[in-house]
């Protein structure tokens, strides 16, 4: 059904977006614009997530690359390829790439390169979690490093692995909502111009 849904949406966009601003200027209008800018609003936040997960994926399969061309791991594009898509797929991922990872790894070099292996994707994938993903969160949604921290942790506690991803759109609707953000650089202004 998404698959049809998104064909559906896909070849019918343009005619569909004229639609559904008629929505916007009807007698409801007032609910449908709250509506659109809570949506629009939640979109852009994800959509800077999905970036970042992006980006780190990236990072992580050009390391892990590395690493494996450094134990002379034959077929290092089709893993390097492998690592990639997982690396969008968080944790489960890890392990789902990590088994052919050592299947060709014990083949080469035994239970030894296995364990080498394992710590590789153990040190890469703790640094991704408590280095990376922090720290570009930050940058994206413009939060500082201890708030997006502070959320990563609370929302992995609260719904999980998948708390990694919808964690901070969540935060950042919400201040959005609250318009914490734009308070804050308001007070900011204020206070250089009272300084100078």
């Amino acid at each position: 059904m998404a698959l049809l849904f998104s064909f559906f949406y896909t070849i019918e966009k343009d005619s569909m977006y004229k639609f559904s601003k008629h929505f916007l200027t009807g007698p409801f209008s007032w609910f449908f614009k709250d509506i659109y800018y809570f949506a629009k609003t939640f979109t852009n936040s994800f959509g800077v997530v999905l970036e970042t997960q992006f980006i780190i994926a990236i990072v992580n399969t050009i390391l892990t690359t590395i690493c494996l061309s450094f134990m002379h791991m034959p077929q290092i594009l089709s893993l390097g390829l492998l690592i990639f898509l997982m690396s969008l797929i968080p944790v489960a991922g890890v392990i789902i790439s990590a088994i052919p990872m050592c299947i060709i790894g014990y083949s080469i070099g035994g239970l030894r390169y296995i364990i080498y292996i394992v710590i590789m994707l153990c040190v890469i994938h703790a640094v991704e979690a408590y280095v990376l993903n922090p720290k570009l969160m930050s940058s994206r949604t413009e939060l500082p490093i201890f708030y997006t921290f502070a959320v990563l942790f609370v929302s992995e506690e609260i719904f999980g692995v998948w708390g990694l991803i919808v964690g901070i759109p969540i935060f950042t609707f919400i201040l959005e909502i609250m318009q914490v953000r734009d308070s804050g650089k308001l007070s900011l202004e204020e206070g250089e111009s009272e300084n100078e």
